[in-house]
């Protein structure tokens, strides 16, 4: 197996970056040593004024981007769901993938009289301080994973289950489109997310193996992605120049975003491929209809949601009722004819 180095953001700093690359190097080496599946989780549930219980509740959010289209499906989900429940406000922050900034941001928010937090942090070395500082308070909390937020619920993608039906449609259109040719598995990994997260690449693989038994050794490439766009493409553009010409190439990542950057990197080497998207934003399922050709498809993931499943769990968490430890979805996979797609 290859790994490629990915480029960090310039906002960061240097001790920072140190932080972040040892704890990804900790946590890639946790979840090979565990291997295989993490616990299934249990499906979303909804939020409703029946939770309210005579009590009003300041939910303090913090997300990592305020335009990134999944993380936007997933506050809007968020915030509709607070509405709903007709005693719920929310203090919002964003942390624009600055870990420090992301600790700083719940600190604030805990400050202004949240009591509960909602943590859309994605840098796993900055969770064990959130976590810390929620106890500290002694309010609820829980992570809408991003990254997990120690000893707190989990919220968002069934991240090993969805990962293996990403894989396993993306190898059986491989297989239509290829035939029986072994292809090139190459997927964009994010171990600064830690080990929940890291469960995407794991599970795709498993996925693809379930229809390529064979698939292995050096026809199975891992790219290190930082999450976005920008910080993959170079990464995958290096990992694609060493696939040989015309051989058929196999690829998909941890988001929509990153798996546009493979999709761009692919077709910047000139490849013979195909690539499922993940998570199913409105820019992932756009891209779809827009080239059919070389898309597959995406797996839709429902991102709404998981904003609503934060806020009941938190409501359920503060009424002392039973919660879940892992929500998740296992999602859709969605083609350019699957109304979801929204393809003219």
């Amino acid at each position: 197996m290859v790994s490629e180095r990915a480029e960090r953001t310039p906002r960061r700093s240097a001790a920072a970056f140190s932080v972040v690359l040892a704890a990804a190097a900790l946590t890639a080496l946790i979840v090979v040593a565990v291997g295989g599946a993490a616990p299934k989780p249990t499906p979303p549930i909804a939020a409703s004024s029946s939770l309210c219980k005579g009590k009003t509740f300041k939910i303090g959010y913090d997300v990592f981007s305020s335009t990134q289209p999944f993380a936007n499906l997933v506050t809007k989900g968020l915030k509709d769901a607070a509405k709903k429940t007709g005693c719920v406000s929310v203090i919002m922050t964003v942390d624009n993938l600055n870990g420090p900034v992301a600790v700083g941001n719940v600190k604030t928010m805990l400050n202004q009289g949240a009591n509960g937090i909602i943590d859309f942090n994605v840098l796993a070395a900055y969770q064990p301080a959130i976590a810390k500082l929620v106890k500290q308070a002694g309010v609820p909390a829980n992570a809408i994973v991003g990254a997990n937020l120690p000893g707190y619920p989990a919220i968002g993608a069934d991240n090993y289950g969805a990962s293996v039906i990403n894989g396993q449609e993306l190898a059986k259109a491989g297989k239509k489109k290829f035939g029986s040719t072994l292809p090139y598995l190459v997927i964009a990994a994010e171990p600064s997310a830690g080990p929940i997260v890291m469960q995407r690449y794991y599970g795709a693989v498993a996925g693809a193996k379930k229809v390529y038994p064979n698939l292995g050794g050096d026809h199975v490439i891992q790219v290190t992605s930082d999450g976005t766009e920008a910080g993959t493409y170079n990464n995958a553009v290096s990992a694609f120049s060493r696939i040989p010409s015309g051989a058929p190439v196999l690829t998909t990542a941890v988001n929509d975003e990153v798996s546009h950057a493979m999709y761009k990197a692919a077709l910047a080497r000139k490849l013979n491929f195909l690539v499922n998207s993940f998570g199913g934003d409105p820019f992932g399922l756009s891209q779809v209809c827009a080239d059919r050709e070389h898309y597959a498809g995406a797996l839709f993931l429902e991102p709404e949601k998981w904003g609503e499943s934060a806020v009941a769990t938190i409501m359920r968490m503060a009424n002392h009722m039973p919660y879940s430890m892992n929500i998740g979805i296992t999602g859709t996979q969605v083609t350019a004819s699957n109304p979801i797609a929204g393809c003219k």
